[in-house]
């Protein structure tokens, strides 16, 4: 009687399961904005140049199985501001920050709209930088430490990708 319990209950979750199981969000647009002449701090508009690029390839790269013609588009725009004064360097690693506007609209389905703030700091980069990197010896301004405030912002985004 147990055994044939246990393999009803098998069965019967092998049939449900399916129905629980999501498909991945899909994406059909990338577009990040970064208006460097609106930055006023000379060293940082040189270092954050091509943000727009890296941060739409490094979100690509995370979503590319993702990618369909009835996806969400992703529009980010990044805080001018925060790249300033994230920069500056008296202050060094522990203020830099990428904050950006995230808003993911979809054609037909909105249910599939979102829109939030996404502020990554050195706590979230840290995990993504290279082993052996010796943050505390480091400023800002290094191509890893960039490479891992890129990818800590894609991921971010991904994470929240519905």
């Amino acid at each position: 009687m147990i055994r044939n319990s246990i393999a009803g209950l098998l069965l019967a979750s092998a049939l449900v399961a399916p129905a629980f199981a999501q498909t991945a969000p899909t994406v059909k647009t990338i577009d990040v904005t970064v208006d460097i002449s609106a930055v006023q701090n000379a060293a940082a508009a040189a270092y954050w140049g091509q943000l727009e690029t890296d941060l739409e390839n490094a979100i690509l790269a995370r979503v590319q199985p993702q990618i369909a013609d009835d996806g969400v588009d992703i529009v980010i725009d990044i805080s001018e501001v925060e790249l300033s004064n994230g920069f500056q360097e008296v202050f060094g690693v522990a203020e830099t920050r990428l904050v950006g506007s995230v808003k993911m609209v979809h054609a037909t389905d909105n249910s599939r709209f979102d829109a939030y703030d996404l502020t990554v700091d050195v706590n979230a980069a840290v995990p993504l930088l290279p082993e052996g990197y010796v943050l505390s010896a480091t400023k800002a301004d290094t191509k890893e430490y960039y490479d891992a405030m890129v990818n800590a912002f894609a991921r971010g985004v991904a994470v929240r990708l519905k």
